[in-house]
């Protein structure tokens, strides 16, 4: 997860300051549009995974809660 985030903002920070020494459109706009696809591919996949981890997560706790419910029952 740490690694994670530090690439995150390595990334970041090179498109910062790709855009901001970016002084017109022309042949940099390309590079620039490489380098946002490239940290918006990032930040996707990240969040695609982050997304599935957590709904994974909630499956697994609704499934245990309902096996403790069904202990619970059962012993009563």
């Amino acid at each position: 997860m740490m690694k994670r985030l530090v690439r995150f903002a390595i990334l970041y920070l090179l498109f910062v300051s790709l855009s901001c020494s970016r002084n017109e459109e022309g042949p940099k706009s390309k590079p620039t549009t490489a380098v946002k696809e490239a940290v918006k591919e990032v930040v996707t996949q990240d969040f695609k995974v982050y997304q599935g981890t957590k709904d994974s997560l909630k499956q697994s706790e609704e499934k245990h809660k309902s096996e403790l419910e069904q202990i619970d029952k059962e012993s009563k």
